[in-house]
């Protein structure tokens, strides 16, 4: 081969190698196809999942007193926290594409919810009496 020659990946070469160096630096990695479009994650880590579920988002509710006072409180936002969450997951374990969460509506709610079983949040484990 002469040295000006350069050698060109397939599309399907290209994202294998990136598979092989995740594989490298994460263990198991997952891939995941959503409208066409390939996603390769890994699992979360505890640290992680730590970090992610002490994230919450707060709303201001009224509230009225015994005596008919009204007053302002903090609430926890189910579903805002759920999603925050979600997106949080899934920017932390996606590998390929970046930026993919903010352009596709639904990958954070199928990555995060894949990610979250693969990971062993939620999965059934089974346990055998010895």
């Amino acid at each position: 081969m002469k040295k000006d020659q350069i050698i060109q990946l397939t599309p399907e070469e290209e994202l294998q190698t990136i598979i092989d160096k995740a594989k490298k630096k994460h263990g198991r990695v997952y891939k995941t196809v959503i409208a066409d479009e390939v996603i390769i994650w890994r699992l979360l880590k505890r640290s992680e999942f730590k970090e992610v579920m002490n994230q919450v988002v707060y709303t201001q509710s009224e509230v009225v007193d015994e005596q008919g006072n009204v007053s302002m409180i903090d609430v926890i936002d189910e579903d805002a926290t759920y999603d925050l969450r979600q997106e949080a997951i899934a920017k932390a374990v996606i590998i390929y594409p970046t930026g993919i969460v903010e352009n596709m509506a639904a990958v954070a709610d199928i990555i995060s919810t894949e990610c979250m079983l693969k990971s062993g949040f939620g999965e059934t484990p089974i346990t055998e009496q010895c």
